[in-house]
């Protein structure tokens, strides 16, 4: 059953939805297309940025291993540069969201995509890793402002039904950056040497500023009429209790009213199990290809394309399976979007554990990429579960939260604590992967089963916007 509840809309969707308020007895305008040329505008556009941002942030990745030997870096050293980017992004998501919801998110978004651009292009001119240090944190702000934003702007484009099929589709933008931060790499290795990884660094920093100046223009809400229809079926705005009147309240208000929400709890633990797993792996993974304690031993440029294969090849395919596997499971189970995690992370244990072990690099490739398929279930079905149980004003907040306490619980100590323990046995990349992944995927796969029942409970018993 879907409830549609009545609610005011608070100043903060006012503004941006003047005809709304203006004419609420409009005649209504012939009925929009499913997916209206501004939406599709807004989803590419969209996709585009998300591509960016993988590959600003994968860069570094695809040219660790030249990182490696130009500063002499242990696998500890590159587990800080990683734990560095992701502290800094994790503690400024949370501000940056929360302003958000209370100003043009298109506009951060524009804002965000230049400012990380600009100090992705600047890691090119470091000297030694004090300065990989400070550039690879400093693109942690910008990225920061952007993922909490863009869910929310995306969310107001889109309905309710169709929203684990779109933030699927949108997120594969991610796997586009990923595989362009690895080609790219390989390219310029093969073509310059080793000296390559700065011009990566400067050619990947240029992309975002284009995109930034077309963000800048769009609009923060669809049309009236559709705007109208977007809203149909959402959560009440008393999930929120903290909210008073027309306006938002204080910080600590928004952060306690978005924290009740019991689908936000559980995505934090989610997604900070699958940071755990996944950060680490595609931290090291072409490392552990060119490392003297791998059976495989090959060259840079080869393990970039590899590391890409296996990241791109399964995470495309495992985005784009789960917002399909989570829309028929929903038709059967309302809590299908958690479970459809659920069943990812059950199916990635067995395959992980083989690509670690294997010897041949056939199956090592096979293995990794039915891991990250399945590992990337999750991705669009957990994302849209977080839009669908929080009120559309504190959507960009809700995203910001689930970042800083999954980052925090996940990734800001895993690629550090994987490379210490790869050091300590001897930059032993792979034994090191074991050891911290197995346990969090066998956690993750309880907690979404179990978990499950939160969701339900949120999109089905929340209570009206009167309080009834």
């Amino acid at each position: 059953m879907r409830l549609v509840a009545t609610r005011h809309p608070p100043a903060r969707e006012m503004a941006h939805s003047r005809p709304l308020a203006a004419a609420p007895h409009a005649a209504p305008s012939r009925r929009a297309p499913r997916l209206t040329r501004q939406a599709a505008w807004v989803f590419w556009l969209m996709f585009s940025i998300n591509a960016v941002n993988y590959l600003d942030r994968f860069i570094v990745v695809a040219v660790g291993p030249a990182l490696k030997d130009q500063f002499s870096l242990t696998d500890r050293a590159i587990g800080l540069l990683s734990t560095a980017f992701i502290l800094v992004y994790t503690v400024t998501a949370l501000p940056l969201g929360l302003l958000a919801d209370r100003a043009s998110r298109a506009r951060v978004v524009a804002v965000a995509v230049g400012v990380w651009s600009v100090m992705s292009a600047t890691t090119a001119l470091a000297r030694g890793f004090t300065g990989l240090l400070l550039t690879r944190a400093a693109v942690g702000v910008g990225e920061a402002g952007y993922y909490p934003a863009g869910t929310a702007l995306l969310s107001s484009y889109f309905p309710r039904r169709d929203r684990a099929r779109v933030m699927s589709r949108w997120q594969t933008g991610q796997l586009v950056g990923v595989a362009l931060a690895f080609v790219i790499s390989a390219a310029l290795f093969a073509w310059f040497g080793h000296g390559a990884w700065r011009l990566a660094f400067l050619i990947t920093g240029v992309p975002g500023l284009v995109l930034a100046a077309l963000m800048w223009r769009v609009p923060d809400a669809p049309p009236s009429d559709r705007a109208e229809r977007l809203t149909e079926g959402e959560p009440p705005i008393a999930h929120a209790e903290a909210i008073s009147g027309e306006r938002l309240g204080g910080l600590l208000d928004s952060i306690r009213a978005v924290s009740r929400i019991r689908t936000v709890r559980l995505v934090i633990l989610l997604q900070a199990l699958v940071y755990a797993i996944a950060t680490p792996a595609v931290t090291f993974l072409p490392i552990y290809m060119v490392s003297a304690h791998s059976p495989f031993h090959v060259s840079r440029p080869l393990a970039s394309l590899i590391a890409g294969t296996v990241t791109v090849g399964g995470g495309l395919c495992g985005m784009l399976l789960g917002g399909v596997v989570a829309d028929r499971l929903s038709v059967r189970h309302p809590g299908g979007r958690v479970l459809t995690a659920a069943l990812g992370f059950g199916l990635a244990l067995p395959f992980y554990i083989i690509m670690l072990r294997a010897s041949s690099l056939a199956v090592f490739i096979f293995a990794g990429v039915l891991a990250t398929l399945a590992l990337n279930l999750q991705a669009g079905p957990l994302t849209a579960a977080v839009q669908d149980a929080t009120p559309p004003v504190l959507r960009a907040t809700a995203v910001a939260v689930i970042l800083l306490f999954g980052h925090l619980l996940g990734d800001v100590w895993a690629p550090v604590v994987v490379g210490t323990i790869s050091t300590r046995l001897h930059e032993h990349t792979g034994t090191a992967l074991l050891i911290v992944g197995v346990p969090v995927l066998a956690v993750a796969t309880i907690a979404a089963t179990l978990g499950a029942r939160a969701y339900v409970q949120d999109i089905t018993h929340a209570p009206s916007a009167s309080g009834t």
